[in-house]
């Protein structure tokens, strides 16, 4: 079982990797202000969460997360079809 720093840094690698998928499916964004308005809504969610120390609730959080850039991508795709 990895160390408690090694499994914290290994969840903050994925909060990243999360984080700059997001932007770079919001480069999909046709609309300039509704790239922005997409933007800020990460940011923010992101910023509410940034303090959070609890192990269990930033992998839900990852979960949660990784199910709305999906969500995010079908509607690009749909939108482009």
């Amino acid at each position: 079982m990895p160390s408690a720093a090694v499994s914290t840094f290994m969840v903050h690698q994925e909060v990243l990797k999360l984080y700059r998928n997001f932007f770079r499916s919001l480069r999909e964004v046709e609309s300039p202000s509704d790239r922005q308005q997409l933007q800020k809504w990460v940011q923010a969610d992101f910023r509410k969460y940034k303090h959070e120390t609890d192990e269990v609730t930033i992998r839900n959080l990852i979960v949660n997360g990784e199910r709305a850039l999906k969500e995010l991508r079908q509607s690009l795709a749909l939108s482009r079809s």
